[in-house]
């Protein structure tokens, strides 16, 4: 009988000592984004630009996965979504702006260096915008683009781009793509915390879309990222566009 009790008594310690490590663990893998953003400045500078955008895409995996586990061990607290916002503002605002800056698209001889530093503003003022509301909110969508989006954007055309013609090209079209993605930033444009498939009619092709993608994305990252994250940013914003014109039609029958 003392021995049943003892043996419970151990299992109970046990678990307590796990959920007293359980809110530490999401705090891991930002660790790990902030490491990912911190050496992807260092390979820039060494003019690494393709494991320069490789460690970009691996802080996305790092912020994925903190979110994820700190919904799944109800691990959410103040100081998690202050240190995740640091560790985005690092790894999808300052990297990516600076390893344009080291690949030469950007100098400091032409106004247009302010751009990328638009960027980055924008990226602060999104992540603060969301600190500020997401204590209040609970929402299904994000108020305008995520930061790691933007972030992998410009990551991933690094590696299409060199992956095709062996360098950077097209650097003229990244000025008003970054425009574009620093409107999106601060915009309230809507974007899916989550991307589910609902079922219906078109549910099989839908999910067999989605594994193909998802297929093609791991065994070929270098060429699909760039095009699945560009298509997605943009239908969201189409997207919205359609949803505005529609409102505002409504309101013209009404009068």
């Amino acid at each position: 009988m003392n021995t049943k009790i003892q043996g419970k008594k151990l299992t109970l310690r046990r678990i307590r000592q796990k959920s007293q490590f359980m809110p530490f663990v999401p705090g891991i893998f930002t660790v790990g984004n902030v490491i990912s953003g911190f050496i992807s400045l260092v390979l820039s500078l060494s003019g690494n630009f393709v494991s320069a955008s490789f460690l970009i895409i691996l802080g996305v995996i790092f912020d994925l996965l903190d979110g994820k586990i700190a919904r799944m061990t109800h691990a959410t607290s103040r100081f998690g979504v202050e240190f995740d916002s640091l560790a985005d503002f690092l790894t999808f605002g300052i990297a990516p702006s600076f390893m344009l800056f080291a690949m030469g698209v950007y100098d400091f001889h032409h106004w247009g260096f302010l751009v990328p530093i638009l960027y980055i503003i924008a990226g602060a003022f999104r992540l603060a915008r969301y600190n500020l509301t997401t204590e209040h909110n609970v929402k299904t969508d994000f108020r305008g683009m995520p930061l790691p989006l933007g972030g992998i954007f410009i990551a991933s055309y690094v590696l299409f781009s060199y992956e095709l013609w062996g360098e950077l090209r097209y650097k003229q079209n990244l000025t008003p793509a970054l425009v574009l993605l620093s409107w999106l930033l601060i915009s309230n444009v809507r974007y899916p915390a989550t991307i589910t498939i609902k079922p219906g009619k078109l549910f099989k092709l839908k999910l067999g879309a989605t594994i193909l993608i998802i297929l093609a994305m791991l065994c070929k990252p270098k060429l699909f990222i760039f095009p699945v994250v560009a298509v997605y940013i943009l239908y969201s914003f189409i997207k919205e566009i359609y949803w505005f014109i529609s409102r505002f039609q409504r309101r013209g029958h009404e009068i």
